[in-house]
């Protein structure tokens, strides 16, 4: 009997740390396979899921509430159990997979970043969930996931949204246990809303809901709307940060490699998808991306601290920045391109952990605002990189005379057209060159910063 309860607190205590990791692809892909590109009803859960996924940081910092990041993580736990029990239900009345993507969408913006601030707090107290042997248990659970996800039965999504929710109660269970924490909604200031946060949330929310939409109905009226949309406030954007520049509280090199990570991010998985897919077909995914993808996540711990053995002497910030470069320029050579993105995959992964210990220690936020600021930050990038890559490859189709419509088949991957590979590849070497650029920018950054504190 004592060793099925040992087995049991183990499966429950991995449960906040699988989700955290899992929650914002697996319903991405869930979702996404309920749409027939056709009807508007069954593109909406999709959709849904991904805008909320992708601008909810933004509405969790508008809320100026007292809320600590446990609370926020109760929160998150709460809306994600929520979400998959009614998702379950979606079988049998459709309807129910939008409230499922909404709740959903939330926990999967919102989980991360408070799961990773509360055990940077545990640790600090000396306590950690997550011991060497667990891990055996993160494979496992992970392994029956990832089964479910193979069946090609109707009853695929009901099941995993059914296994999540097991895993939600898990983690809730888990994280009210934690010796440090107690939940507490009695301090909360009234003082509700924070305009710049609340309005960068709508107009990212209503700019991505037209372009995943258009992408998925193939309307090219609905890009048009969002790439000027996005063009307007890119504008708006440059003006602002210039003005605003000299009053952050962060170091600049923090801030734009923070947000050229998550530009990155979303250059793997939304734009090496399609150009996989395209250049050398669609069943070349998983061994092309996927694989390596996967790979560079697991080993990123290894080859980093190999690096930094390496490079004894090197500032950290220096090696992951020759690393993003590095990583960008093999990936233009097609025969080197999985190689690429394992390391790309690697220092993503290290990059992301680096940023955590750094946000974590800065004393210039408040404390529970760290992580999330960290992540939000991120999440900007990786929209700004979408909305770019959009607007890129519209202009590009645009003065090739090709059809609105070619990009919307390119990014679903339904494209034969020798003009629109062409395009493609014009991109890929656009966005590659561009990132580059970019890590140089902050390359430089980051060298005057370090001659400026020698001084």
């Amino acid at each position: 009997m004592s060793k099925l309860k040992e087995l049991a607190r183990n499966c429950l205590q991995v449960a906040p740390f699988i989700l955290s990791n899992t929650v914002t692809f697996i319903p991405y892909f869930l979702f996404l396979s309920l749409s027939d590109g056709t009807t508007l009803e069954r593109i909406l859960p999709f959709v849904l899921f991904y805008t909320f996924r992708m601008t909810g940081i933004f509405l969790l910092k508008s809320f100026k509430l007292a809320l600590t990041s446990f609370n926020v993580l109760i929160i998150s736990i709460l809306l994600g159990g929520v979400g998959c029990l009614v998702g379950v239900l979606g079988q049998f009345y459709f309807p129910a997979y939008l409230f499922s993507a909404i709740f959903l969408g939330l926990s999967a913006s919102w989980l991360p970043a408070a799961n990773t601030t509360v055990n940077y707090h545990e640790k600090r107290q000396g306590y950690s969930a997550l011991t060497g042997r667990k891990y055996f248990f993160i494979l496992l659970i992970f392994g029956g996931l990832i089964a479910s996800l193979m069946l090609v039965n109707e009853w695929r999504l009901p099941l995993v949204l059914g296994e999540y929710t097991l895993l939600y109660i898990a983690a809730y269970h888990t994280v009210t246990h934690y010796p440090d924490y107690e939940i507490d909604f009695n301090e909360v200031n009234q003082q509700v809303i924070s305009v710049k946060e609340f309005f960068l949330f709508l107009i990212f929310f209503v700019l991505l809901l037209f372009i995943r939409s258009a992408r998925l109905l193939f309307d090219p009226q609905l890009l048009d709307v969002g790439i000027i949309g996005f063009s307007i406030l890119f504008l708006i954007a440059g003006w602002y940060l210039n003005s605003q520049r000299k009053s952050w509280k962060l170091p600049l090199w923090l801030n734009l490699l923070t947000f050229a990570t998550g530009m990155c991010m979303n250059f793997l998985l939304l734009f090496g998808t399609f150009y996989v897919s395209l250049r050398l077909g669609i069943d070349r995914l998983t061994t092309n991306l996927y694989v390596p993808y996967i790979l560079g996540i697991i080993g990123s711990a290894v080859v980093i601290k190999f690096l930094y053995g390496l490079f004894p002497k090197v500032d950290p910030k220096i090696v992951h920045l020759g690393g993003f470069i590095l990583s960008l320029f093999l990936l233009l050579f097609r025969p080197l391109f999985p190689v690429g993105i394992f390391l790309l995959s690697c220092f993503i992964s290290a990059t992301g952990n680096f940023l955590n210990q750094q946000y974590y220690q800065e004393e210039t936020l408040p404390q529970d605002q760290r992580i999330i600021t960290k992540y939000s930050t991120q999440t900007k990038g990786s929209v700004t990189h979408q909305l770019l890559l959009m607007s890129v490859l519209w202009l590009l189709a645009k003065q090739a005379q090709l059809p609105v419509k070619t990009v919307l088949q390119i990014t679903a991957h339904r494209t034969h057209n020798p003009a629109a590979l062409q395009l493609v590849e014009y991109v890929h070497v656009i966005s590659i060159v561009g990132l580059m650029l970019f890590f140089s920018f902050i390359l430089y950054k980051v060298v005057k910063h370090e001659q400026n504190e020698s001084k």
